[in-house]
């Protein structure tokens, strides 16, 4: 949807039916950023592509992708993909997949693991379009699609860089009743002692790589709290694994691990727009 007038994009037109607002971003996909949060969002992305390529996950040609990076990085992000792709795939609740958003897909890479399924991508990071996928700059917060129109949302090492109510709000938001959630390789911890740890040492390690604003969109995740605010929204748990994810295990290629998984069916029943009061946080 157009952030200016909510009018929805019409292929092959470089503007807005409704306002007239370019909608084609630099890198060749669909610009849906909401204007006011550009200064922000650019700040961020410059910053962000700017660790991850120190730190291995951006390759020379700039993209943040496994054909890219170090390949010991990849490694297991790669299989944890493979593994939400197979649930994706042999959904049994339901038919199978067809519309599923990529939601924090970086470079959008993640599209060649989901089959035949109309994939769209949606980053705060504009690059070139995916093999196989709509590349869209939006914001995961404010997810630039109607409701209930999308049958997946995968998060793949995603879902922590947005406070989580928002994240599971505007799931249940954008998917078709019955639709899934499936999130792979994000920071869960088992109680908000471990989860207030987690966020110290992310923050001292940003600040220690130059970029302390990062630790502010960092959200390591409270399980409980996790499970709490799916519920809530109208979804049913399938799978909720928190991994080891005690370190920054992405620090440290090769490292024996499983990572973080979540799997869970939104409900007919859904409610939308859910706030969880302060002692259920």
């Amino acid at each position: 949807m157009c952030p200016r007038c909510g009018t929805a994009p019409e292929r092959g037109l470089a503007h807005c039916p409704g306002c007239g607002r370019s909608v084609v971003a630099a890198g060749g996909g669909l610009d849906l950023l909401d204007d006011d949060a550009r200064e922000a969002a650019d700040r961020f992305v410059d910053q962000y592509a700017a660790l991850r390529r120190r730190e291995g996950w951006v390759g020379r040609d700039g993209r943040e992708d496994p054909e890219s990076g170090e390949p010991l990085l990849w490694k297991d992000r790669l299989e944890s993909v493979a593994k939400a792709a197979a649930v994706l795939s042999a959904d049994g609740g339901g038919s199978r997949p067809t519309t599923i958003v990529d939601v924090g897909s970086g470079g959008g890479w993640a599209a060649r693991f989901l089959g035949d399924a109309d994939v769209i991508a949606v980053d705060l990071i504009d690059s070139a379009p995916a093999r196989g996928a709509l590349h869209v700059r939006g914001d995961m917060r404010r997810l630039p699609l109607r409701d209930a129109t999308v049958d997946a949302a995968l998060y793949a090492a995603s879902l922590h860089y947005a406070p989580i109510e928002d994240s599971i709000r505007e799931a249940a938001r954008v998917l078709r009743p019955g639709g899934l959630i499936v999130a792979v390789d994000s920071p869960m911890y088992r109680d908000r002692r471990d989860q207030a740890r987690a966020e110290a040492r992310s923050a001292a390690y940003y600040g220690s790589a130059g970029f302390p604003e990062l630790a502010a969109h960092y959200h390591p995740i409270d399980v409980t709290y996790l499970h709490t605010a799916l519920v809530a929204a109208g979804f049913e748990v399938l799978s909720l694994d928190t991994g080891l994810t005690t370190r920054r295990w992405w620090g440290r290629p090769g490292r024996a691990r499983h990572s973080s998984f979540l799997a869970a069916r939104l409900n007919a029943g859904r409610v939308i727009g859910v706030t969880l009061d302060d002692d259920e946080r």
